[in-house]
Parts: C-alpha cells; structure tokens; sequence
C-alpha cells in the first residue's frame, strides 16, 4: 500500500471511531459532567442566579423574587429537563426571565451543575 492509501485508511477509521462515539454518547445516558464544571456552575448560579431561584442548598440569602423563580432543584427534577432542553433555555430569553445573555462557557457550567442535581433513577 503506497503512503496516500495508508493516509486515506487511517483517516476512514478515525471518522468511523468519531462516529461511534458521536452514536454512543447520544444513545445512551447523558454524560457526567466534570467535577470542575460542576463546581463552576454552583459558584456562577450563586451569583448570577440566587437573586430569583433558589439556586443551592449553601445559599446564602433567600431569593429577592416574589414569589422565587422554580428552584434548581426543582428544574433539575423535570423529566424533561435535558441537556438539550437547557441550553435552548439559556439561550435565548423566555418567559418572564430576562435574557440572561450568558456566555457559551456560562451556559456550559449551568447545564454540568443542573445536570449534576437531577435525581439519580
């Protein structure tokens, strides 16, 4: 086999194994975030979102909404609260919260820490 060939067959199987675990991530369970996103996303909805939700357990003062927004707990807790369902929530504005304009890296450590409260079933 000349080298172009040996070139071209490597790279059909690097799409292959790309595609199997594209297939594998999106079949099964949602992956677990990381510890670190998690971690970054409890201290982001700390201080972005605890002014209207209940955002953690360690919260240190009650929201100032009244009546608060659902808790993260709660949202968490949704069947239908899915990676997907999140950061098509926090992109965009949507009910009566404000566009919370937020960062891909933002949206990022939100979706890993709600996904980290969702109830283990």
């Amino acid at each position: 086999m000349n080298k172009a060939g040996g070139m071209r067959s490597l790279i059909v199987v690097l799409w292959s194994l790309i595609g199997l675990v594209m297939a594998s991530s999106c079949a099964g369970e949602e992956a677990k975030p990381s510890g670190a996103l998690v971690a970054a996303g409890h201290d982001f909805a700390l201080q972005a979102c605890a002014a209207c939700h209940v955002a953690a357990k360690d919260q240190a003062s009650k929201p100032i909404l009244k009546p608060p927004a659902p808790s993260f707990l709660s949202i968490a807790g949704r069947q239908t609260t899915t990676e997907v369902s999140l950061r098509q929530f926090l992109s965009k504005p949507h009910g009566k919260m404000p566009n919370p304009e937020l960062a891909n890296f933002e949206i990022d450590e939100v979706v890993a820490y709600l996904l980290s409260l969702k109830p283990k079933r």
